[in-house]
């Protein structure tokens, strides 16, 4: 049989057949493969289009959000150049020489309505530094007076010698307590002398200061400004420098720690538009000079179980223009003029903190008889992070006869 089918294929009809069914099949398979394969490759397309189209949206929307967190960081790299702070010291006063009403029925006279609530300091105060050398300060005030500028200023630092410049409207650098926050002060008012010498603790004018690290815990720091010398609460003047002479102030700071100690010098002149030291008919304006010198120390330091208090004191001496409300007793334009005042406060836990003041000031050591001392004692009760409770008292004592004037305050400060 294989034998026979051999012979069969060799024949010319047998080979001319199976040629022929060669070529049609191979026609039959060119076919279907023209016809599959299209399909084939277009189901296999059909998918590799959507998802290369899908990415491609994607991409976009990748894209704008990421042009999107580039705005937002540019944004918020902005917003964190400006630092907001402040805070509100609200107050209940109570004074022993408080009336009931305006004295002798005169409705403008409010000078002994005094038992009261009211919003001693609302501060709010904005930073904004672009770099670390430099930066502009805007701070306002907002209380039971109105609404006030109390600082503007600029400060610029010299990269090489370290060199800090102010210029604007700012604290006088003289002493201690007149920059020290009233935040953070321990009593609700500062000392007797920097209320009168110093009215607004604030001038116009420009500042250099440079800080030298003397040791790991240590520093000096020396500072110099020249101002108007007037300040900002001149009802006279307002803005304005009523005399073309500027006033000179220094001050040299030392901290170690534990203690810190300062000393302050200023060198001025006043003009007074009226003068009746020398003629009392001819009201004669003058200027005069304007002297003070300061010395100033803090100690810290921590007892067992109670926890960390503080020991601090002030002297200040100056020559000041005469006191036009006062009487004359030499023909000359200058007092002399004496404040101290000291103060104490220790921790009794993490929350409770005793303070305790001595506020003399002597306005004319010519004048007997009309120096002033405030004894002051009180509790701080710290009620969280930001705020505090104060309930202090206070007590005066002239060299003439003592009258009913204490005074008992309730503070709430609440710093943000």
């Amino acid at each position: 049989m294989e034998e026979r089918m051999s012979h069969d294929l060799r024949t010319p009809e047998a080979s001319k057949t199976l040629k022929s069914g060669l070529i049609s099949a191979a026609r039959l398979l060119a076919t279907t493969l023209l016809l599959v394969i299209p399909s084939a490759v277009q189901a296999e397309d059909t998918p590799a289009d959507s998802v290369r189209e899908q990415l491609n949206r994607v991409a976009d929307q990748m894209s704008g959000i990421q042009e999107r967190l580039a705005t937002d960081e540019s944004d918020i790299a902005n917003l964190k150049k400006v630092k907001v702070t402040g805070y509100v010291q609200a107050r209940y006063e109570y004074h022993d020489d408080a009336v009931s009403r305006p004295k002798k029925g005169n409705e403008s006279d409010q000078s002994g309505l005094l038992n009261r609530f009211f919003i001693r300091r609302g501060r709010a105060k904005v930073t904004y530094q672009a770099n670390p050398n430099a930066l502009g300060v805007v701070y306002f005030d907002g209380s039971a007076s109105g609404v006030s500028l109390k600082e503007a200023y600029v400060s610029l630092t010299e990269p090489s010698t370290r060199l800090k410049f102010t210029l604007g409207q700012f604290n006088w650098l003289f002493g201690y307590e007149i920059a020290f926050s009233s935040s953070k002060r321990e009593f609700p008012e500062r000392a007797q002398w920097s209320q009168k010498l110093f009215p607004g603790e604030r001038d116009r004018g420009i500042q250099v200061e440079r800080a030298f690290p003397i040791s790991p815990t240590g520093n000096l720091t020396l500072l110099a400004e020249v101002c108007n010398g007037n300040g900002t609460s001149d009802s006279k003047f307002g803005a304005a420098d009523p005399n073309k002479a500027k006033d000179v102030l220094t001050r040299a700071a030392l901290s170690l720690g534990q203690f810190d100690f300062g000393v302050s010098g200023y060198w001025g002149r006043q003009f007074n538009p009226t003068d009746s030291a020398t003629n009392a008919s001819s009201q004669r304006p003058s200027t005069t000079d304007k002297v003070r010198y300061g010395a100033d120390a803090q100690f810290f330091y921590e007892l067992p179980k109670l926890g960390g208090g503080v020991i601090k004191g002030e002297l200040v001496a100056a020559k000041e223009p005469k006191d036009q409300k006062k009487p004359f007793q030499t023909g000359t334009l200058t007092r002399n003029v004496l404040g101290i005042n000291a103060v104490w406060a220790q921790s009794l836990s993490d929350k409770l903190q005793w303070i305790s003041r001595i506020d003399y000031f002597d306005p004319d050591n010519k004048i007997a008889k009309d120096q002033k001392t405030i004894y002051g004692l009180g509790l701080v009760y710290f009620w969280d992070g930001n705020s505090k409770v104060k309930l202090v008292y206070e007590i005066p004592k002239t060299a003439s006869a003592d009258v009913k004037d204490n005074i008992a305050t309730l503070e709430w400060i609440y710093v943000f």
